[in-house]
């Protein structure tokens, strides 16, 4: 699957959901049980976001979803600080497909994109529901919250089209940090008209040289950044008046290091040249001292 990580996360709510249901005994299970994973806490303005959303049907009949006017699922994503709670999910009809029809006993799993089911265009901080419809009523989850940043500038540049010259396309860099690692991530904006494309992650970040931006007059963007103490990482797009797609991504060994790694590879065996030519060193200097001493006893060889 694309991100485990998400569906062992619902799978691990979901036996806690159905236990604090039944230790309520006046209660009744909820005919749907659903579920909600995000990847990670954070993400930078513009970037695609993957989340992870799971309907189980709790009865001993089939259940089907978004029968009439209401839907089989919809997100409910609500800005922090938002006096009116406006709800952001885009989807009139939801966000997953319909009717959705569930056998007894069954779950189903759905990979969504919060980044089109919603209106994330704003940085701060958001609270994420999901939500089965079952005749009219909706089972939610609890509220997930998500943060939106702009990310740390690192490099800026500006893009010119000699066929649209009202058109100019702003590069932005920026760094933020994920699973323990700083990144580097590219964001893209046209003016006048705000249009925006999707931000791209570039790989990890090692602050020690400033990525380097070049931009062709035929629309090929070049970006070159250093990953690691050893390897810089070769990003290549093609910007084009109605489009921004990613080519090529290479791993490129930087040469001021290459010889250093080698080295420290070769050490062992440079280690044990040493030692025999030491200990050879040290066999002919006592077989000079034996010849100068004339000793019969003891032999040269």
């Amino acid at each position: 699957m694309r991100t485990p990580r998400l569906l062992l996360a619902l799978l691990a709510l979901l036996p806690a959901a159905l236990c604090a249901q039944r230790a309520d005994a006046p209660k009744r299970l909820a005919p749907v049980s659903v579920g909600l994973a995000i990847e990670a806490g954070s993400y930078v303005l513009g970037e695609t976001i993957p989340v992870r959303v799971l309907v189980r049907n709790n009865t001993p009949a089939p259940l089907t979803l978004g029968k009439g006017d209401h839907p089989a699922g919809a997100f409910e994503v609500v800005r922090h600080g938002d006096p009116q709670r406006r709800n952001l999910a885009r989807e009139p009809n939801g966000c997953l497909p319909k009717p959705l029809t569930l056998k007894p006993n069954e779950e189903r799993v759905f990979d969504l994109d919060l980044s089109v089911c919603a209106d994330l265009s704003r940085q701060g901080k958001y609270l994420v529901t999901f939500g089965a419809i079952v005749h009219g009523v909706r089972h939610d989850t609890q509220p997930k919250a998500l943060d939106l940043v702009p990310g740390g500038i690192v490099l800026e540049g500006t893009q010119l089209f000699a066929n649209d010259p009202t058109r100019q396309r702003h590069f932005t860099l920026v760094r933020w940090p994920r699973g323990h690692i700083d990144r580097l991530f590219l964001r893209v904006q046209d003016t006048p008209d705000g249009r925006t494309f999707p931000t791209v992650m570039l790989g990890a970040y090692l602050p020690l040289v400033t990525p380097r931006l070049n931009i062709s007059p035929s629309g090929e963007v070049v970006l070159l950044h250093r990953a690691t103490p050893e390897f810089y990482v070769r990003n290549v797009f093609w910007s084009l008046p109605n489009e921004f797609v990613r080519r090529s991504t290479q791993s490129l060994l930087d040469p001021a290091t290459a010889d250093t790694a080698r080295l420290n590879g070769m050490r062992a065996d440079l280690d044990s040249i040493i030692q025999k030519n030491e200990a050879q060193r040290k066999k002919d200097h006592d077989k000079i001292e034996r010849i100068k001493a004339n000793d019969p006893r003891r032999p040269l060889n």
